[in-house]
């Protein structure tokens, strides 16, 4: 179902503003067009498109044989040009229909030097009767014959033409030739008589009978009345006046929209080989409520996307109706532009043209040459030196080039080690030396990182007041913003108008999000993409009064909502009294029976009392299968799990592959893929490349599919299986590793990663006891190397709370000597049992057995307990 419609046997009168109106009740309409011939003659059609495809559904259900104004409507789904099953156009004004060939095609035959019916009709022309003449001449009456030089077949006729057409060239639509004119007439004559029509320029030729004249106008007007004194006199004269006759190009046979077959193929070419080159599209006739995450969508199915921009409107914010999106190879572009020109996107009929080369002034002045100059040799080698670039600047032009396109999270709340001495030096209103030097011996690094968490503290509690969602900045973030962006790195002493001033030189900021007294980093909101992307272009990594600018684009949802509310939800469902099972419902039962299975709730007391279980219905049982069958498809997928698979068809499908391993292996499949390349015959169906792979979740499980469907006949080709050692590509694994991995509970202990190797124990007790008394601090050391300690520590307090204020204060962005410390909760101490485990796996030497038995006792024990509840 597409979201355009097109609307049959509209009144005379309908305008857009009341089709509109008719239509806006089933949804939001992004375009509504009514069709009228080249005369302005309503049609009695319309198209009209919906933003979405139930709106447009909807609308054709229940608009479809309604009545508008008295006429009954048909509505129908509007197919795109390159749709099989679009109807054949019937219409006398459509150009690839019969009636239209039949209507100007046998006109063009016969009359080919005819006006066309938007033109004015010639005026009638008077028939030569003899007779008539002869009884004119009785009555005393004297008769004008006309005189037509350029009807004329004379040698004096055509060497007058000639005479007259000579040096005559270019565009002649707005020029006539007067013939039959006195050979005595001027072109003051001519202009009297023309009068008040107005000349723009005219040429004269002349023999001893007759002249002709060549008369060009100023507008197409001044043309059709010239032409109305067709068959008039002056001096006695018939003044023929008639178009200058162009040799019209041979009719080419009329295919589908009007071009010929042969040209239409060489424009298709030409326009392939364009998109080759560049690799970008040039979309238009889009709906204004276009979006960039929209056009993502559509494209990316076809290739990798680098960059789509959509042209907005600054006052309105919404789209103009044009976008270009750029494909990272070329051939993917072809592919888009193959399947989705003329394709109906939000109820508009998308129109796709080959995107131009993007252009860069970098670009331009690289190719600058310095000209020789042959008298200062000197002068030009001085020239060419001052256009090489250090390495230095060819290094910030690359960060510049790339900024914004990297996947990674930098640290938000960073802030260098000189402006964190500056703020708090201006704040205490003391000198920077004073605040770095102490009498009691402290160490200026320790003094700088307890300086930084302070400040970091007030940062964080700034952006979470104002609904800053800081834990997007501690994952990396599959979708960014296209307003909201990340500065950081900013001196001592920035307040939020100078940040504001300086990026609403390049649009609209609507705001500044900064701590008052001073600030790690910013939050910079812009009013549109457009101005943001120009911002970011210009002000990333450059200078800021005396360092770099650093600037991120901010995770999608870092204006969400903060944490604490789910905190609250958590507290007071743990403060509901336990229901006895006497007292849960079936959904209620049935939920922590699943949760005890998934190792999410804590065991319950037994209360004594026997319930019956009651029957499950058909329906439960279903979506059971289902869940499960979905947590089988979350599954971590093991190593060798991936079967190679090949002496493939060529007409073998992905569908046909998948069949025939879950026809014997079921759900044990995950996906079964053929590899395919582009065809460059028909860039929509790519061609298979006679191989492919068959996933599954274990490697026990490929192992079976290798031995059992070795030499499986499909399609009628033998295929040949082996173990892929493809590496598999893990989402989780490319994530930033997560600080809190263990909750604290009654832990005390914190293991401190990341140390510098120039910190000693006395500065790493120093900056722990700010928070409260450590009992122990361990360092382990380097064997052989007593000075040199390994990178990571263990500091255990007395108590939890001090603790738990330790790690709450440190572990966002504190720096010791320029290294970031990572923090996390210690394990707790190894048990017997543990110990006795860790014996046993180093000299048995099975490492993954002895994990693997002890997973399976774990269930069965797990599996044991259930039964035991369930006979409660």
């Amino acid at each position: 179902m597409t979201t355009r419609l097109i609307v049959k046997n509209l009144p005379s009168t309908c305008t857009e503003q009341q089709l509109r109106k008719f239509f806006e009740k089933y949804g939001q309409i992004s375009d509504a067009s009514l069709k009228y011939t080249k005369e302005g003659k309503f049609r009695g059609f319309a198209f009209v498109g919906f933003l979405d495809e139930g709106s447009a559904s909807n609308a054709l259900a229940k608009s479809n044989q309604t009545f508008f104004n008295s006429k009954k409507l048909t509505v129908e789904e509007c197919r795109p040009f390159g749709d099989a099953n679009k109807p054949r156009a019937w219409s006398k004004y459509a150009k690839d229909s019969s009636a239209y060939k039949r209507t100007h095609g046998e006109k063009e035959e016969a009359n080919p030097g005819k006006s066309d019916e938007t033109e004015e009709p010639a005026p009638k022309k008077q028939k030569d009767d003899a007779k008539f003449d002869q009884f004119l001449e009785a009555k005393g009456v004297v008769v004008e014959k006309e005189v037509k030089l350029s009807k004329d077949k004379s040698a004096e006729a055509k060497k007058l033409m000639a005479e007259l057409m000579d040096g005559i060239g270019g565009d002649t639509s707005l020029s006539l030739i007067f013939s039959g004119l006195p050979s005595s007439a001027k072109g003051k004559n001519i202009k009297e008589w023309l009068n008040p029509i107005r000349v723009k320029a005219m040429k004269i030729a002349r023999n001893e009978d007759v002249a002709a004249a060549f008369v060009t106008f100023n507008r197409p007007p001044d043309v059709r009345r010239a032409l109305q004194k067709d068959g008039q006199f002056l001096g006695g004269f018939k003044i023929g006046i008639e178009k200058i006759e162009t040799p019209e190009p041979e009719h080419e046979v009329i295919e589908e929209h009007g071009a010929s077959l042969e040209s239409r193929d060489k424009e298709e070419e030409t326009v392939r080989e364009k998109i080759l080159e560049t690799g970008r599209l040039f979309l238009r006739n889009l709906p204004y409520a276009t979006k960039e995450d929209d056009l993502q969508f559509l494209f990316k199915k076809y290739g990798e996307v680098s960059e789509v921009q959509v042209v907005i409107d600054k006052k309105t914010g919404a789209c103009k109706g044009f976008a270009i999106v750029e494909f990272v190879f070329p051939e993917a572009a072809v592919a888009a532009y193959s399947a989705l020109d003329g394709y109906v996107f939000k109820g508009r009929m998308m129109h796709i043209l080959p995107g131009d080369e993007k252009r860069t002034k970098e670009g331009e002045e690289e190719s600058e040459v310095v000209p020789d100059d042959p008298d200062n040799p000197l002068k030009a080698e001085a020239k060419k030196e001052k256009k090489k670039k250090s390495f230095k600047e060819e290094k910030d032009e690359q960060k510049k080039a790339s900024a914004g396109k990297t996947a990674h999270s930098w640290n938000a709340l960073f802030l260098g080690a000189n402006a964190i001495a500056d703020t708090l030096a201006q704040r205490l209103n003391v000198k920077k030396s004073d605040l770095l030097t102490s009498d009691q011996g402290e160490s200026a690094g320790v003094r700088l990182a307890l300086a930084e968490t302070r400040l970091v503290r007030e940062t964080r509690d700034f952006f979470l007041e104002n609904g800053v969602k800081l834990d997007a900045f501690s994952k990396p973030a599959e979708k960014r913003s296209d307003t909201v962006m990340l500065a950081k790195n900013l001196p001592a002493g920035v307040e939020s108008e100078e940040l504001q001033r300086m990026f609403e030189k390049f649009g609209d900021c609507t705001k500044v999000l900064m701590p008052t007294e001073g600030g790690v980093s910013a939050l910079v909101i812009m009013g549109n993409p457009v101005d943001a992307k120009k911002a970011f272009r210009a002000l990333a990594y450059s200078r800021f009064r005396s360092q770099p600018l650093y600037l991120e684009w901010a995770p999608y949802d870092v204006m969400g909502a903060t944490a604490p509310p789910a905190e609250d939800k958590t507290a007071e469902v743990a403060d509901k009294p336990k229901l006895s099972k006497r007292e849960m419902t079936y959904e209620e039962k049935r939920k922590e029976r699943k949760n005890r299975q998934q190792g999410i709730t804590e065991e319950e007391k037994d209360d004594g009392e026997v319930i019956e279980e009651e029957e499950k219905p058909k329906e439960v049982e279903a979506e059971d299968k289902k869940k499960s069958s979905k947590k089988q498809s979350e599954k971590e997928i093991e190593s060798g799990s991936t079967l190679f698979v090949k002496n493939l068809a060529f007409d073998t499908t992905d569908g046909s592959l998948e069949f025939l391993f879950r026809k014997r292996y079921g759900d044990l499949v995950k996906s079964a893929q053929i590899s395919k390349k582009l065809n460059p015959a028909e860039p929509t169906k790519p061609l298979s490349m006679g191989f492919g792979f068959v996933q599954f979740y274990t490697a026990f499980d490929a192992k079976t599919a290798l031995k059992d469907m070795q030499g499986e006949l499909l399609d009628g080709h033998s295929l040949e299986l082996k173990i892929s050692h493809r590496e598999n590509a893990d989402k989780g694994a490319l994530k930033r590793k997560e600080v809190k991995q263990k909750e604290q509970g009654e832990c005390t202990k914190l293991l401190v990663r990341n140390l510098p190797f120039e910190a000693s124990v006395k500065e790493v007790e120093t900056l722990f006891e700010t928070f409260g008394a450590v009992k122990t601090i361990r360092i382990p050391k380097k064997p052989g190397q007593k000075q040199q300690h390994r990178g990571f520590g263990f500091v255990d307090f007395i108590s939890a709370d001090e603790a738990h204020r330790a790690f709450d204060s440190l572990v966002h962005s504190t720096h010791l000597y320029g290294r970031r410390l990572v923090l996390e909760w210690a394990k707790d101490d190894e048990t017997v049992e543990e110990l006795r485990e860790k014996t046993a796996e180093k000299f048995a030497g099975n490492k993954k057995g002895v994990k693997k038995s002890k997973a399976q006792t774990e269930e069965f024990q797990q599996q044991l307990q259930i039964a035991d509840d369930e006979k409660d």
